[in-house]
């Protein structure tokens, strides 16, 4: 599942989220938890696909609209700011908000290597080229 994800944001250049007109979605971490406290850390689900974004849209979430975010953005901005604020990033959870979790950085390495494995060329904003995101980040 997460290889797969890895791949197809990779191919695609996009991923997928859910928002409403104050947060994205979040959910409580099944695998991270703060070490002094025992509480779990929140988790921001994206999907690599928009119809798995959609299964997610009932309950809590039923407001909440998919929104598209450019891989570019996702790296430079979604990654770097998840991995300030602690957050651990949920990866095509299911209906059942059941999916893989991983923290920002080690998610960002991996999109990272599969850039890199693939030769998928990518621009930034505040970045001149993916090795000075990689030099900054990791």
């Amino acid at each position: 599942m997460y290889k797969n994800f890895i791949e197809q944001i990779v191919k695609n250049q996009v991923v997928f989220t859910l928002k409403n007109k104050k947060e994205v979605a979040v959910c409580p971490s099944a695998e991270f938890f703060v070490e002094e406290t025992g509480e779990a850390i929140a988790v921001f689900p994206f999907w690599s696909e928009e119809t798995m974004a959609k299964s997610c849209q009932e309950d809590e979430w039923s407001d909440y609209q998919i929104e598209k975010i450019k891989l570019s953005e996702f790296m430079e901005f979604w990654c770097l700011g998840m991995y300030e604020d602690s957050v651990a990033v949920g990866i095509n959870f299911d209906a059942n908000l059941s999916g893989a979790e991983e923290t920002p950085d080690q998610l960002l390495k991996d999109i990272i290597k599969e850039i890199e494995r693939t030769n998928t060329q990518i621009k930034f904003q505040n970045f001149v080229s993916l090795n000075q995101l990689r030099n900054f980040f990791l």
